[in-house]
Protein backbone atom coordinates (compact mmCIF):
# COMPACT_ATOMS: atom_id res chain seq x y z
CA UNK A 1 0.00 0.00 0.00
CA UNK A 2 1.73 3.41 -0.95
CA UNK A 3 0.44 6.41 0.14
CA UNK A 4 -1.44 7.22 -2.44
CA UNK A 5 -3.48 3.76 -3.31
CA UNK A 6 -6.96 3.35 -2.39
CA UNK A 7 -7.32 1.81 0.60
CA UNK A 8 -10.13 -1.09 0.05
CA UNK A 9 -11.66 0.12 3.33
CA UNK A 10 -15.06 -2.12 2.14
CA UNK A 11 -13.17 -5.43 2.74
CA UNK A 12 -12.82 -4.23 6.25
CA UNK A 13 -15.12 -7.19 8.65
CA UNK A 14 -18.00 -4.62 9.89
CA UNK A 15 -16.71 -4.75 13.53
CA UNK A 16 -13.12 -3.59 12.18
CA UNK A 17 -14.80 -0.79 10.29
CA UNK A 18 -16.19 0.32 13.59
CA UNK A 19 -12.96 0.04 14.95
CA UNK A 20 -11.81 2.32 12.18
CA UNK A 21 -14.19 4.73 12.75
CA UNK A 22 -13.89 5.64 16.31
CA UNK A 23 -10.18 5.53 15.87
CA UNK A 24 -10.38 8.33 13.02
CA UNK A 25 -13.04 10.29 15.64
CA UNK A 26 -10.32 10.10 18.16
CA UNK A 27 -7.79 11.20 16.07
CA UNK A 28 -9.62 14.18 15.00
CA UNK A 29 -10.65 15.10 18.38
CA UNK A 30 -6.92 15.05 20.10
CA UNK A 31 -5.68 18.12 18.80
CA UNK A 32 -8.94 19.69 19.15
CA UNK A 33 -9.59 20.83 15.64
CA UNK A 34 -10.89 19.67 13.03
CA UNK A 35 -9.33 21.02 9.68
CA UNK A 36 -10.69 21.43 6.26
CA UNK A 37 -7.43 19.11 5.31
CA UNK A 38 -8.54 16.27 7.68
CA UNK A 39 -11.87 16.68 6.19
CA UNK A 40 -10.79 16.61 2.89
CA UNK A 41 -8.86 13.33 3.94
CA UNK A 42 -12.22 11.64 5.57
CA UNK A 43 -13.99 12.17 2.58
CA UNK A 44 -11.57 10.06 0.79
CA UNK A 45 -11.98 7.62 3.21
CA UNK A 46 -15.29 7.83 2.68
CA UNK A 47 -15.66 7.46 -1.10
CA UNK A 48 -13.21 4.23 -0.25
CA UNK A 49 -15.27 2.26 1.80
CA UNK A 50 -18.81 3.98 0.40
CA UNK A 51 -20.09 7.37 1.81
CA UNK A 52 -23.40 6.38 2.93
CA UNK A 53 -21.52 3.41 4.61
CA UNK A 54 -18.65 5.27 6.34
CA UNK A 55 -20.61 8.13 7.50
CA UNK A 56 -23.34 5.45 9.14
CA UNK A 57 -20.38 4.11 10.74
CA UNK A 58 -19.23 7.15 11.99
CA UNK A 59 -22.53 7.78 13.42
CA UNK A 60 -22.48 4.18 14.99
CA UNK A 61 -18.97 4.51 16.57
CA UNK A 62 -19.73 7.99 18.20
CA UNK A 63 -23.26 5.81 20.00
CA UNK A 64 -21.27 2.99 20.75
CA UNK A 65 -18.03 4.09 21.73
CA UNK A 66 -18.64 7.44 23.71
CA UNK A 67 -15.16 7.78 25.37
CA UNK A 68 -11.16 6.98 24.70
CA UNK A 69 -11.31 3.66 26.80
CA UNK A 70 -14.03 2.21 25.14
CA UNK A 71 -12.60 3.02 21.92
CA UNK A 72 -9.25 1.31 22.40
CA UNK A 73 -10.75 -1.65 23.93
CA UNK A 74 -13.20 -2.00 20.33
CA UNK A 75 -9.05 -1.24 18.67
CA UNK A 76 -7.64 -4.33 20.77
CA UNK A 77 -10.54 -6.46 19.27
CA UNK A 78 -9.20 -5.93 15.82
CA UNK A 79 -6.71 -9.46 15.39
CA UNK A 80 -6.40 -9.60 11.42
CA UNK A 81 -2.94 -8.15 10.49
CA UNK A 82 -4.68 -6.60 7.04
CA UNK A 83 -7.22 -4.79 8.80
CA UNK A 84 -4.64 -3.12 11.78
CA UNK A 85 -2.15 -2.29 8.73
CA UNK A 86 -4.86 -0.75 6.30
CA UNK A 87 -6.60 1.18 9.58
CA UNK A 88 -3.28 2.51 10.62
CA UNK A 89 -2.69 3.66 7.09
CA UNK A 90 -5.82 5.20 7.27
CA UNK A 91 -5.32 6.89 10.53
CA UNK A 92 -1.93 7.96 9.41
CA UNK A 93 -3.50 9.50 6.38
CA UNK A 94 -5.83 11.56 8.35
CA UNK A 95 -3.01 12.88 10.63
CA UNK A 96 -0.54 14.17 7.55
CA UNK A 97 -3.53 15.80 6.23
CA UNK A 98 -1.76 18.74 8.40
CA UNK A 99 0.45 18.43 10.54
CA UNK A 100 0.81 15.53 13.04
CA UNK A 101 0.88 16.83 16.47
CA UNK A 102 1.85 15.06 19.46
CA UNK A 103 -0.62 13.23 20.81
CA UNK A 104 -2.08 12.20 17.15
CA UNK A 105 1.39 10.57 17.09
CA UNK A 106 0.73 8.94 20.75
CA UNK A 107 -2.22 7.48 19.45
CA UNK A 108 0.01 5.94 16.56
CA UNK A 109 2.25 4.81 18.51
CA UNK A 110 -0.26 3.14 20.92
CA UNK A 111 -1.38 1.17 18.32
CA UNK A 112 2.05 0.13 16.21
CA UNK A 113 2.78 -0.93 19.97
CA UNK A 114 -0.50 -2.93 20.96
CA UNK A 115 -1.05 -3.99 17.23
CA UNK A 116 2.88 -5.00 16.86
CA UNK A 117 3.40 -2.98 14.01
CA UNK A 118 7.19 -3.41 13.09
CA UNK A 119 7.28 -1.64 9.79
CA UNK A 120 5.34 1.31 9.79
CA UNK A 121 4.59 2.53 6.32
CA UNK A 122 7.26 5.29 5.30
CA UNK A 123 5.68 8.46 5.88
CA UNK A 124 6.10 7.69 9.98
CA UNK A 125 8.92 6.84 11.41
CA UNK A 126 10.18 7.56 14.25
Amino acid sequence: MTETDPLPLKELAPEDQLALAALLRMLVRLDGRFTDAEQEALQDLALSMGERRFWGVMDDAAQRLPDDESIRQCALRVTDADAREMIYVALLRVAESDVIQPREAGLLDWLRQKWNIRDAPTAYRD
